[in-house]
């Protein structure tokens, strides 16, 4: 049976269920939310970050020790490609507590917005903010959350995720409905959380015997038919062992140089993902309906036909030259014309020596249009260029979305190279 095939079957036969306790002891996790109100919720959460401070390992994730940092660090670089975000997106940490992750999406080039309960979470994620500083094209902001209305309006986030807090509130259909709400369509939410029986491990026992606090368990085909009544598409999951097999060097051969698995192998694989696979789930959600058209912010959809049309000598012992160009864009995106925004698309000029090694990366940049470009639109820009005089270099040109990509960088751009004397 071919591997990914015997992987999906295994998705269906239902869950191993490893280090759960007597079942005659466990605490019904859907009883102790009927018990718990949401000012007993608000009291353990700001109770707990209330102990806090700044110097807290909670604040230092996800580098606060070792064995979180191999945990967490795993988990994020999955959600972030669930969540597929981009640079200057509109994103919701949604449970945010102290705010590292908020600070990493605007540090990425978002606009992000962290949201808790927790009023001392907040406070700490504000003053943990204000030391660290956010990178130039990124912003973060804070609110709370009353634990049932988003202080958002409707339709105004890219993105939305959740780093293993989802499993804490008390009506999962009724949050993926207030999440689907301020999200636009064809936006995603993505969420990293524990598997479907989360409650009945030990730790999650002894913290809501301790604690009021849920630890609820996440069951996708719950997950599934809430979204449809929120009006997202179905899940899409992330499937990947989250411990690597390690093996030593002379199978690692046999491996890479057979064309599959030994079955011995194969059996073991499948069962070390089978541990794994529920322990920790990552998965996003879309909103349906039309969603805006990919721009120049995201690196994947640009691609373009550069063609140099002709050349005149203004002055030329003054280094003056007229250039003209035609251009296509055959690529997904629209190309962004505002000046000075985010992912700007302009035509760059670098200098190069006679070996083509780069002498001056950032040259000159010339605007294309005072409309945005559409996929398919084709168009003629004359640029004037003024070189340095008696300059031996050659002259490179490519499309260039600002703090994006170079067009070539994606493979899909052919640059024009042109010196003085052709």
């Amino acid at each position: 049976m071919p591997l990914m095939q015997a992987i999906f079957q295994m998705l269906h036969r239902g869950h191993e269920r490893r280090e759960l306790i007597d079942v005659k002891q466990l605490i019904d996790v859907k009883q102790l939310i009927k018990h718990l109100s949401d000012a007993d919720l608000l009291e353990a959460a700001d109770g707990y970050f209330a102990g806090l401070d700044v110097n807290s390992e909670q604040c230092h994730k996800p580098f606060s020790n070792v064995a979180d940092a191999i945990h967490i660090t795993q988990n994020l670089s999955m959600l972030l490609q669930a969540a597929d975000v981009f640079r200057g997106a509109d994103v919701l940490d949604f449970g945010c507590a102290t705010g590292w992750l908020t600070l990493a999406l605007a540090n990425l080039g978002c606009s992000a917005v962290g949201v808790d309960i927790s009023p001392s979470a907040l406070r700490l994620a504000e003053t943990w903010c204000a030391r660290r500083g956010v990178r130039a094209g990124g912003s973060v902001r804070f609110q709370a959350y009353d634990g049932s209305r988003l202080p958002l309006e409707d339709g105004s986030l890219d993105r939305v995720i959740c780093f293993d807090a989802f499993h804490h509130v008390k009506d999962q259909a009724a949050t993926l409905q207030e999440l689907a709400r301020v999200l636009r369509p064809g936006g995603r939410i993505a969420m990293v959380e524990p598997g479907p029986f989360h409650s009945q491990t030990p730790q999650s026992q002894a913290e809501m015997a301790q604690y009021k606090v849920i630890e609820n368990d996440i069951v996708m085909a719950d997950i599934a038919v809430a979204a449809k009544l929120a009006g997202l598409a179905a899940p899409q999951i992330l499937v990947q062992m989250h411990q690597p097999m390690v093996v030593p060097f002379e199978q690692y051969q046999q491996w890479s140089e057979a064309r599959g698995l030994p079955k011995n192998d194969g059996d073991r694989l499948l069962s070390s993902l089978h541990r794994h696979l529920t322990n920790t789930q990552c998965f996003y959600l879309t909103k349906l309906g039309v969603g805006a058209a990919m721009d120049s912010r995201r690196p994947e959809g640009l691609a373009a036909e550069l063609q140099l049309l002709s050349t005149q000598a203004v002055d030329g012992a003054a280094g003056l030259f007229d250039l003209r160009f035609r251009i296509r864009n055959t690529g997904e995106a629209t190309w962004i014309s505002q000046p000075g925004a985010l992912g700007q698309v302009n035509l760059g000029c670098q200098l190069l020596r006679r070996d083509n090694t780069v002498e001056t990366l950032d040259f000159s940049r010339f605007t294309l249009t005072a409309e945005d470009v559409l996929p398919g639109d084709v168009f003629e820009l004359t640029v004037r260029l003024n070189l340095p005089i008696d300059s031996a270099l050659k002259c490179r040109f490519d499309l260039v979305a600002e703090n994006t990509a170079w067009f070539e960088q994606r493979g899909r751009c052919r640059p024009v190279v042109w010196s003085v004397g052709g």
